[in-house]
């Protein structure tokens, strides 16, 4: 939330996660005349969605825009090596998350580089 505050400074970002609210996503983002919709997962190693909340992320998806923001574990030497990596997946594709989406960081969980990539869906350059 901060990246986004710092570098999207007119937009409406609105954390909606807690214990109590089951299915809606962790975040919403209006800019620009827009309101997309953003749910954030660690893959350690794989990716777990509850099927109220990935039944949501699909029709909203269908509606307006909603992704999946995956936060892949490093594994750092070895036959399974694998950097750390920050891909945006739609909901459609997140059951092979790994080889879908896009990949916006790869080496780092810099915050940054989602910021840039959330500014463009709306049209915003930063």
């Amino acid at each position: 939330m901060a990246e986004i505050k710092r570098h999207l400074p007119t937009a409406v970002a609105i954390r909606h996660e807690d214990r109590y609210t089951h299915g809606i996503p962790d975040l919403s983002l209006s800019l620009a005349g827009r309101t997309t919709w953003w749910e954030v997962k660690y893959a350690d190693p794989s990716v777990r969605t509850k099927g109220i909340q990935h039944h949501l992320c699909a029709r909203l998806a269908a509606e307006t825009y909603c992704r999946y923001i995956v936060y892949q574990r490093g594994i750092p030497s070895g036959r399974t090596y694998r950097p750390r990596q920050i891909r945006v997946v739609p909901p459609a594709e997140i059951d092979c998350w790994q080889r879908a989406g896009r990949v916006v960081v790869t080496g780092s969980f810099e915050q940054y580089a989602v910021v840039v990539h959330m500014a463009l869906v709306h049209g915003v350059t930063l």
